[in-house]
């Protein structure tokens, strides 16, 4: 069983671990606060615990969250001593009215003897998938997801398949008949589209306003390793109305963001980008959120940076460039040697935004915090859950 996982591109010598301000959307309105909140995520159903934690917002003050990693056990479960499971993806769809928002736990198979993942890759026994980031586009759900492999032993046994894209036609449906159609988007580790995906963000729903037709686009914010150093964040883009035809190889569709910042089309038979796409954050994460804040005419980046005790942030005007540099957002308490509680085998991670659920001048993220020591995990319930943390909204 593994209880620890490294982000994929972090460098060489360690990986970095891997673990929208729209009123009218708001699923609820937290109590301003910079105090941690793990309790956001209750223990029930089963669930027992997961990281990553990206939100989409669907309707009538719901959001879906997709997790990774997840401990499950039977419904009256409260403790990961009680565990029966370990399986690699989960989501949960909160109901929230004011301050008060519930929570329902889902994956294939609960209460049974063979529990599953929701999301698996078709045709393949071996591999599985973390989920990413998600949006929702003319009635249908999208969902872009690493796939992985066992390779190697010990917590960090594994390696990238690939990515691909799950399309959910019937997403207001009861989970459990989901119908999901998956496309590839790239194979092997060299280039991972989705890491954040923005779609009618932005001034007026556009983007990027340069482009009169900006807004007819999809932006998938795309990992680049490079070898002996952090990773860095590209951009590839892919009109919305190719979404239902996007697989690789094949599409000859997809563009990528040129270094003069110009856009150009992506070989429809290659999985690396062309040696000229821009670093459009450097460095970058495997996990991360790109959001658009109209209060303040901004985007702000979210990411973690390796083992770095700090969540950090970006800002720029511009979705394609001007990124600022990487600032420190948060220090995870859970990490300073100052704590009471402090063990020096935990490590935070996986930092992203919701702005669904943020009021004027807030920021509303959640992150999660892991251990290399099992028996840390298994006692402490307080670790290996999305925590939640609301302070004011960074600014220029």
């Amino acid at each position: 069983m593994r209880t620890a996982k490294l982000p994929l591109f972090a460098c060489v010598t360690f990986a970095a671990v891997l673990f929208f301000s729209c009123a009218a959307e708001r699923a609820g309105t937290p109590p301003p606060s910079s105090v941690p909140s793990a309790d956001f995520f209750p223990y029930q159903q089963g669930w027992l615990g997961a990281d990553s934690a990206y939100s989409i917002p669907l309707h009538a003050g719901k959001s879906l969250w997709l997790l990774g990693d997840t401990f499950i056990g039977p419904p009256s479960a409260t403790s990961r001593k009680q565990s029966t499971g370990f399986i690699r993806n989960t989501i949960a769809i909160s109901n929230c009215s004011g301050r008060s928002c519930s929570f329902h736990y889902y994956w294939t198979g609960m209460n049974t003897s063979k529990p599953g993942e929701v999301f698996s890759p078709p045709g393949s026994s071996r591999d599985w998938f973390w989920p990413m980031d998600g949006f929702v586009y003319h009635g249908t759900l999208y969902i872009a997801l690493m796939q992985m492999h066992a390779q190697g032993s010990g917590a960090f046994g594994f390696a990238y398949s690939g990515t691909q894209l799950a399309s959910i036609s019937n997403y207001l449906a009861a989970p459990n008949t989901w119908s999901i159609t998956y496309q590839t988007l790239n194979a092997g580790g060299e280039a991972v589209p989705g890491a954040s995906i923005v779609v009618n963000e932005g001034p007026n729903g556009n983007p990027d306003p340069s482009n009169p037709q900006g807004a007819d686009y999809a932006y998938f914010f795309t990992v680049v390793p490079v070898k002996g150093s952090p990773p860095y964040v590209a951009l590839l883009r892919l009109r919305l109305s190719q979404l239902n035809s996007a697989a690789r190889p094949g599409n000859a569709k997809w563009e990528y963001l040129k270094s003069d910042s110009s856009w150009a089309f992506w070989p429809a038979t290659d999985s690396t980008l062309p040696v000229d796409n821009a670093k459009v954050i450097d460095p970058g994460a495997t996990e991360m959120t790109v959001r658009y804040h109209a209060s303040t005419n901004q985007w702000i980046a979210l990411y973690p940076r390796g083992w770095d005790n700090n969540a950090h942030y970006s800002l720029s005007s511009s979705l394609t460039s001007g990124w600022g540099p990487s600032k420190d957002l948060y220090a995870y308490p859970e990490m300073q040697p100052s704590n009471p509680n402090y063990k020096p085998n935990v490590f935070c991670y996986a930092v992203k935004e919701h702005i669904e659920f943020e009021t004027a001048g807030q920021i509303f993220f959640t992150y999660a915090c892991n251990s290399t020591q099992v028996s840390e995990i298994t006692n402490n319930m307080n670790l290996y859950r999305p925590v939640v943390v609301i302070q004011p909204l960074p600014r220029s």
